[in-house]
């Protein structure tokens, strides 16, 4: 008797613990649908926004699809810090939301000459 009350707990201890990996897979699945990349602008249109950055001294860029959904906190420009929320389907990258981190570099004045 002892034996398939032992044998009864091990079953019910073990459906539980799947149920609980079922349950952190659905949860890793909804957090990998927000996909962020951030770096400079190097050029936006209506349509698309091109993003830059350097890791470990290696270049990278990546173009994403700008539509009337995607919502930009912030003024874009060209060589402004950006943090991009995107997801990817068939189409490519889309961008959900756009965070512009900072303002763009103000141009170097002019030296004047002495005479």
């Amino acid at each position: 008797m002892a034996g398939f009350i032992t044998t009864a707990l091990l079953i019910g201890l073990m459906s539980g613990a799947g149920g609980t990996l079922l349950l952190a897979d659905e949860t890793n699945t909804a957090k990998a649908a927000d996909t962020f990349f951030a770096g400079t602008v190097s050029q936006f249109s209506t349509e698309t926004i091109v993003v830059g950055r350097t890791v470990r001294g290696k270049a990278e860029s990546r173009t994403f699809s700008v539509t009337a959904q995607t919502k930009i906190e912030g003024k874009l420009a060209v060589k402004v810090r950006v943090t991009v929320r995107y997801i990817t389907d068939d189409d490519g990258d889309t961008a959900t939301l756009i965070v512009v981190r900072g303002s763009a570099p103000a141009p170097k004045p002019a030296k004047q000459k002495k005479p």
